[in-house]
């Protein structure tokens, strides 16, 4: 049951983890209308978009069971169920699909409104404030064998074993040593599964060392130097192909060996989810520290657009964050009180706990200098257009137009100084993050490969944009925003608006 006053402002809370959690049970405490919007649990179509995290095209049959999915996904979130005793109005399986304030492009509109979806049909939240707290999204990099059912990334993982207790493998090698690595090789090992490797291209563990001698001491062996060849299987997931490498990332002749697993993780890195904050027209900052892009914000965690928050991982993710959710909590229930001193229900607060920037994952640039070393340049980084990491720095025209000997002069040094720091410009010329998974499988990856062919710092290149939908919605389900009667009717002249008929002369 939700909370039923109408006379106090309307929060509304994007995401239910930790610290969208925090920031609805804080906001209603403290006398404000909360509503919280949460898209697990998921339908499957979304999960198999990749949305919001790279679960993979291996997706157990149990999660087509709504019913039993959604016990498991909100017996799993207390958090969430505190809000609900709260009076917090909970939409769960409802993804926020866009973020739209009155200005000079929404000149109709009144009020500030977040575009909302389920599995069935869409619709507009109203608000006073937005405490968006997005989560982070997966960083992954390809590599020969990508495609094959069984291979994920971290947050994917993480999702399927907390939230819908459920795999679909049970051997797994993980990718990396970081935090993210580590965090998920415990919790598969306490849902019962196999851990056969985690494998790091440096020389040594970079995550927490007292969680890493606790892996090891399960068991859990680490292969460290050491750089993907290729994964194996035809149907799925057989084995993973592994090579030694130097000091300069190159593989070591004669050093190739064979994992046997059903599960490869992809745990490279995490990046906060910045979508709904940039067609806000937040201003964006680059600290790599805290994972790359992301909001600015104020220490009461504020962006630039006054009625908007941004908290938790989606405001920066460090090797610390990622074992231990305090700050981000801290930082939620700080954005609520702001909120709350603002309408004058509540002292004024200072900033909350601050996220100081440490050791970091990103960005995995030996990741993806030993890929390019050990497996070349005809790998595909863009599944959803089929362009390989080759087509992508020859700025290569798209596969379906057969035109594979036209491509500008010198790839990307036939493009103007502002045409190679641009990752839009190279998206439109090759397609690589035009696809239904809208760029979450390449839109790292495709950066780092584009600052690397350029000598560029990755600060200075441009990111791609975003644009609404920020998640794919199905036009099944777009269509029924309220179309009037008189769009309806009237449609062929909103485009070519009807003149008086003039004689030809």
């Amino acid at each position: 049951m939700g909370n039923m006053d109408t006379t106090s402002k309307h929060l509304l809370v994007v995401g239910g983890g930790p610290a969208g959690c925090a920031a609805a049970l804080e906001g209603a405490t403290l006398g404000l209308r909360v509503t919280l919007i949460d898209e697990h649990p998921q339908d499957i179509s979304a999960m198999s978009l990749d949305a919001p995290y790279f679960y993979g095209s291996r997706l157990p049959s149990v999660l087509s069971d709504q019913a039993l999915v959604a016990d498991r996904v909100l017996g799993s979130n207390e958090p969430l169920m505190e809000c609900l005793e709260a009076g917090v109005d909970v939409l769960t399986g409802t993804c926020a699909w866009g973020n739209f304030q009155p200005g000079a492009n929404n000149t109709h509109l009144k009020v500030n409104q977040v575009g909302a979806a389920d599995v069935e049909r869409s619709w507009m939240v109203d608000y006073d404030y937005l405490i968006l707290a997005p989560g982070s999204r997966d960083l992954v990099l390809s590599f020969p064998g990508w495609e094959l059912p069984g291979v994920l990334a971290a947050n994917g993982a993480t999702a399927l074993l907390e939230r819908y207790d459920t795999l679909g493998g049970s051997e797994l090698v993980i990718l990396g040593s970081g935090n993210l690595a580590l965090r998920t090789a415990k919790l598969a090992l306490d849902k019962g599964l196999t851990v056969k490797a985690i494998v790091e291209v440096g020389p040594t563990v970079v995550g927490d060392s007292s969680l890493a001698d606790e892996l090891t001491s399960a068991g859990v062996q680490v292969h460290l130097s050491t750089t993907v060849v290729r994964v194996n299987g035809q149907t799925g997931v057989k084995a993973i192909e592994l090579v030694k490498v130097d000091h300069t990332l190159r593989p070591r002749p004669g050093t190739e060996y064979v994992v046997t697993c059903d599960t490869v993780c992809m745990a490279f890195g995490v990046v906060p989810n910045i979508e709904l904050a940039s067609v806000t027209g937040c201003k964006m900052k680059f600290e790599p520290k805290l994972g790359g892009w992301l909001p600015e914000t104020t220490a009461q965690m504020q962006t630039t657009s006054a009625s908007v928050f941004v908290v938790g991982d989606g405001a920066g993710v460090t090797e610390a964050t990622l074992l231990d959710a305090a700050v981000a909590c801290e930082q939620g229930r700080t954005a609520a009180r702001h909120i709350a001193s603002i309408e004058g229900l509540h002292d004024q607060v200072d900033g909350g706990l601050s996220l100081t920037p440490d050791a970091s994952a990103y960005p995995p640039n030996q990741w993806l200098e030993s890929f390019v070393a050990a497996q070349g340049l005809d790998v595909v980084v863009c599944q959803c257009e089929e362009v390989s990491r080759r087509e992508l720095v020859q700025v290569s025209p798209p596969g379906y137009l057969h035109a594979k000997d036209r491509c500008p002069a010198g790839g990307l040094e036939g493009l103007g100084e502002v045409g190679r720091s641009s990752q839009d410009l190279l998206k439109r010329l090759t397609r690589a993050g035009m696809g239904h998974c809208q760029g979450k499988r390449c839109r790292d990856q495709t950066l780092l490969l584009l600052a690397n062919a350029t000598k560029t710092n990755l600060a200075d290149i441009s990111p791609g944009s975003y644009r609404v939908p920020v998640r794919p919605i199905p036009l099944k389900v777009m269509w029924a925003d309220d179309e009037t009667e008189e769009t309806r009717r009237n449609w062929p002249t909103w485009l070519h608006p009807l003149k008086e008929e003039t004689p030809w002369k």
